[in-house]
C-alpha cells in the first residue's frame, strides 16, 4: 500500500501564524507550546468573529477545524519604551 498525503491535516492561525497539523483535536496546553507562550503570562483565546472565548483549561480539548484563529492575549501590562 502506497502512503498518500495526510487527508486530515488542518490549519489554523496562533496570532497570524500558520500553523499545520495533522491532528482532528488538540489539549490547551499544546497550544501554548505551539505558540510557545507561557500560560502563566499570557492567556490564549479563539476567535469567533468579534468574539473570544479565553482557553484558561489546560486539559481542555478543542475539536479543531479549518482556519481557526487563536490570539495571545498578556496578563500583565506590557511596558512602553
Amino acid at each position: 500500500m502506497v502512503d498518500k498525503p495526510h487527508d486530515k491535516q488542518v490549519v489554523i492561525f496562533i496570532d497570524m501564524h500558520q500553523v499545520k497539523l495533522d491532528v482532528e483535536s488538540i489539549k490547551v496546553a499544546e497550544l501554548y507550546q505551539l505558540a510557545e507562550e507561557n500560560p502563566s503570562e499570557t492567556t490564549l483565546a479563539v476567535k469567533h468573529g468579534n468574539d473570544l472565548k479565553k482557553l484558561t483549561d489546560l486539559e481542555e480539548v478543542i475539536e479543531l477545524k479549518n482556519g481557526m484563529k487563536f490570539v495571545v492575549l498578556h496578563n500583565a501590562p506590557t511596558p512602553v519604551s
